[in-house]
C-alpha cells in the first residue's frame, strides 16, 4: 500500500511531461494474463517468508521459540509491512476479478484461460482468504478506497466488521459461480477441482464465521446463520484428505517452502509446545494445556519424540540438544496447509458445543483429530494414522472433566491441528483464550502476548488522518501490538 502511494507520487510530479515511447518495452504483455496473475497471486501468498511473513506467528502461539535475535518473541513493538498483500497479492486478483467481470473483456485469449466465471469464482475465494489474513492481523486495513491509483492517494480505512461482510460476500458469490466448465489455467492450488473450490469456500465460511463468535450477538452479520447456511450447502465442507487445500512447493527460489528461506539454527520448538504433544509421563510444568495422553503427531511435527523444547520467553535460553521443527515441514519442498479436513471438523466441533448445530460435539471432535492424524500420516509419511482414535477417545473423555469443558478441548485441538499455520492459531487463540499460554517472562512491551501487528510506518506519513481512524477502532485505540481488534473481546 505505501509504496503504491509512493509509486503514485512520484509520477504525479512529472504528469505533464510527454516522454513518447521511451518506456515502452514492446517484448512486454500488451495486455493482463488473468491466468498468470491468479497463479501469481497464490504463489506469492503462499510463500511470503520472513519473521513477519511466517514465523512471528508461530512464536505467539508458542509453537517455536528462538535463544538469538529473540526481539519477536518477547514482543518488541516493531511496525509490521503489509506490502507484499497491498502490491502483489491482491492486485493481481482484483485484475482477474474485473476483466472476468466485463464481458466486453471476454475474447478468445480469455477463454482459452479457463470459463470466465470459474476464474472469477477462484479469485474471489482466494481474496477473501487473503483479506481475512491482513484484517485479523492489523484490524481496520484499506480496501474499499485502495488499488485506486492516483485517484485516491489517501484510501480510508474500512472497520473491520465491514471488511468481514466483504469476506462472506465474496466466499459466497465465488463459491456459487463455479461450474462445470473449463477449470481456470492458473488455478495453482486444487490444479482445476471446481469441486474442490467450492468445498474450500464453505470450509473457509466456517473458519470466518466462528471467529466472530465472540461478537455474534452484536454485529449486524449474523454468524450463526451463515455457519449453518455454509454447513449445509449441497456442496459440502472438506472432509477427506483428498479434499484438503496444500500450498505444493518447488525447488526453485522462487517457489520454495517459506520456513525454509529463514535461519533454521535460530528457531526451536517452544517447550510448552512439546510438553502438550509428550503429555505423561514425560510432561513438565510447561504444557499449556488439560492434555495428559501422549500424541503421536509429534513424530511429524519434530525432530525428535523424547527431546525438549526450549522454554518460551527468555532472552537467556540455550538451544543446545533441544527439538525443532521436523525437517518434513521446513524442507523446501515441503507442503503446508491452507485448510484441512480437520480444522473443518474441529469448527463443526466448536458449533455443536456453542449451541450452534445439533451435530455431535463429541462425534466432531473425533473426527477431528482423528483426521489431523491421518492428513499428516499421508503428508509426511509418517505411521500415525491408526494413533488419532485412541488419542481422540482420551480427549473426548478430558472435554466432560477439564474447567473449560469441550470448548477448551476444541480449542487446545484446534492449536494442535493448525501446526505450523502461526496466522490461523494465533487468531484462534485471541479469540478463545485457549491454550492458556503465558506471556514471555522478559517481553519487551506492556507484558501482553502480541494480538496485533503494528500499522506500518509508512502510513504515518502518507496517509495520516486514515491510519489515526483505523487506530481509533482498536481496544484501547493505539497503534500498539497488545491492543485488541474489533473481534478480539476481552
Amino acid at each position: 500500500m505505501a509504496l503504491s502511494l509512493v509509486l503514485a507520487q512520484s509520477f504525479t510530479a512529472c504528469e505533464t511531461v510527454d516522454f513518447g515511447d521511451t518506456n515502452e518495452n514492446p517484448n512486454g504483455p500488451q495486455e493482463a494474463y488473468p491466468a498468470g496473475l491468479l497463479s501469481g497471486a497464490i504463489q506469492s501468498y503462499a510463500t511470503m517468508t520472513g519473521r513477519q511473513g511466517v514465523l512471528n506467528p508461530t512464536l505467539y502461539v508458542q509453537y517455536q521459540s528462538q535463544v538469538t535475535y529473540t526481539d519477536e518473541m518477547l514482543y518488541a513493538e516493531t511496525p509490521a509491512s503489509w506490502e507484499t498483500y497491498y502490491n502483489r497479492v491482491l492486485p493481481n486478483l482484483n485484475t482477474v476479478i474485473s476483466i472476468t467481470r466485463d464481458e466486453s473483456q471476454h475474447t478468445q485469449e480469455l477463454l482459452a484461460q479457463g470459463d470466465p466465471d470459474n476464474q472469477l469464482g477462484v479469485a474471489l475465494i482466494f481474496r477473501a482468504i487473503v483479506l481475512k489474513r491482513l484484517t485479523d492481523t492489523w484490524g481496520n486495513i484499506p480496501f474499499s478506497e485502495a488499488f485506486k491509483g492516483l485517484d485516491n492517494l489517501t484510501p480510508a480505512y474500512d472497520k473491520q466488521e465491514d471488511v468481514y461482510k466483504q469476506i462472506i460476500s465474496d466466499l459466497k458469490e465465488g463459491r456459487d459461480l463455479l461450474n462445470s466448465g473449463d477449470a481456470p489455467v492458473g488455478d495453482i492450488l486444487y490444479s482445476g477441482s471446481m469441486s474442490n473450490w467450492r468445498k474450500l469456500a464453505n470450509s473457509v465460511l466456517l473458519q470466518t464465521t466462528m471467529q466472530l463468535s465472540e461478537v455474534d450477538a452484536t454485529s449486524a452479520i449474523d454468524a450463526r446463520a451463515e455457519f449453518n447456511a455454509a454447513l449445509n450447502h449441497p456442496a459440502g465442507v472438506i472432509e477427506s484428505v483428498g479434499e484438503e487445500a496444500w500450498f505444493r512447493y518447488e525447488s526453485v527460489t522462487a517457489y520454495q517452502n517459506p520456513f525454509n528461506r529463514n535461519r533454521r539454527a535460530d528457531y526451536f520448538l517452544a517447550g510448552e509446545f512439546v510438553d502438550a504433544l509428550q503429555g505423561d509421563p514425560m510432561a513438565s510444568s510447561l504444557n499449556p494445556t488439560s492434555n495428559t495422553t501422549p500424541d503421536a503427531r509429534i513424530k511429524a511435527y519434530a525432530t525428535s519424540e523424547t527431546a525438549e523444547g526450549v522454554p518460551y520467553g527468555y532472552n537467556d535460553e540455550s538451544g543446545t540438544g533441544k527439538n525443532k521443527m521436523s525437517t518434513k515441514i521446513w524442507a523446501a519442498t515441503a507442503e503446508l496447509p491452507l485448510m484441512t479436513a480437520s480444522y473443518t471438523f474441529l469448527n463443526r466441533a466448536e458449533a455443536a458445543a456453542r449451541g450452534w448445530t445439533s451435530e455431535s460435539a463429541e462425534e466432531m471432535l473425533t473426527k477431528g483429530i482423528e483426521m489431523s492424524f491421518e492428513s499428516w500420516a499421508e503428508k509426511v509419511k509418517v505411521d500415525i494414522a491408526e494413533q488419532g482414535t485412541a488419542y481422540a477417545l482420551a480427549r473426548v473423555a478430558d472435554a466432560a472433566t477439564v474447567t473449560g469443558g469441550m470448548l477448551q478441548v476444541v480449542a487446545e485441538e484446534k492449536w494442535k491441528a493448525l501446526y505450523p499455520q502461526g496466522f490461523d492459531a494465533w487468531a484462534e487463540w485471541r479469540r478463545t483464550g485457549y491454550p492458556m499460554l503465558d506471556p514471555a517472562t522478559d517481553a519487551l512491551n506492556d507484558g501482553s502476548i502480541v494480538r496485533r501487528y503494528n500499522y506500518p510506518v509508512e502510513e504515518a506519513t502518507l496517509n495520516k488522518t486514515n491510519l489515526e481512524g483505523g487506530i481509533s477502532s482498536l481496544s484501547p485505540g493505539t497503534d500498539k501490538n497488545s491492543s485488541r481488534v474489533w473481534w478480539d473481546v476481552d
